[in-house]
C-alpha cells in the first residue's frame, strides 16, 4: 500500500490483478450482465485509486468489495430511474395542435365567470388570489408587492380557498 500511495504504477497493476475477480463477482451478483460488470469493475478501481487516501489499512478485500457493491447498486438505481422516465415519456401523448373553437369559447366563458366570482371576494383575499393565480407571482413577490409578510400571504391564500369552498357553488360556473 505504501508503494501505491507513493505512485508506483506497477504496484497498482498488481493490486488490480489480484482483486479483479473479487470485484467482478460482487458487481455481477447485482447487475447480472457481464459487460456492465466489467465496465463497473473498471470504474471501481478508478474510484479505489481516488479513495486510497481514506483507506485505513483494515481489510482491503472488504473495503474494495464495498466500493464495488456501491457502484453496482448506484448503477442499478440509475437504470431503474431511466426506465421509469422513459415509461412516463412514452405514456405522454401530445394534444392536437388544433384548438377547437367551441372549447376556446367555453374556456373563456368559464374564466370570465371565475374572475366575476373572485371580484366578490373580500379585497385582502382577492388581491392575493389574483397575484398568485393570474399574475403567477411567488409568495415572496406578493409579500413585497403588498408590503406584508410571506406568512401573511400564505394565510390569506388559505383563507381565500376556504372562502371559495364556502361561497362558491358549482352552478355559478355552468
Amino acid at each position: 500500500m505504501r508503494k501505491i500511495k507513493a505512485g508506483n504504477q506497477h504496484a497498482i497493476r498488481l493490486l488490480i490483478e489480484r482483486y479483479k475477480h473479487v470485484v467482478f463477482k460482487v458487481i455481477y451478483s447485482v447487475v447480472h450482465d457481464e459487460k456492465t460488470a466489467e465496465d463497473l469493475a473498471q470504474e471501481t478501481f478508478i474510484k479505489m485509486i481516488d479513495a486510497l487516501s481514506s483507506y485505513q489499512h483494515k481489510g482491503f478485500k472488504t473495503w474494495i468489495s464495498r466500493i464495488a457493491l456501491h457502484k453496482a447498486i448506484d448503477h442499478k438505481r440509475k437504470k431503474t430511474r431511466q426506465k421509469e422516465e422513459l415509461e412516463t415519456f412514452e405514456e405522454f401523448e401530445p394534444k392536437s395542435l388544433e384548438i377547437d373553437p367551441d372549447e376556446q369559447i367555453i374556456k373563456k366563458d368559464k374564466l370570465n365567470k371565475v374572475r366575476q366570482q373572485i371580484n366578490l371576494m373580500p379585497e385582502k383575499l382577492r388581491m392575493v388570489v389574483k397575484a398568485y393565480y393570474f399574475e403567477e407571482l411567488s409568495y415572496k413577490q406578493i409579500a413585497q408587492e403588498l408590503n406584508i409578510e410571506e406568512t401573511t400571504v400564505k394565510m390569506r391564500l388559505y383563507r381565500a380557498r376556504n372562502w371559495m369552498k364556502e361561497n362558491w357553488k358549482e352552478e355559478d360556473f355552468n
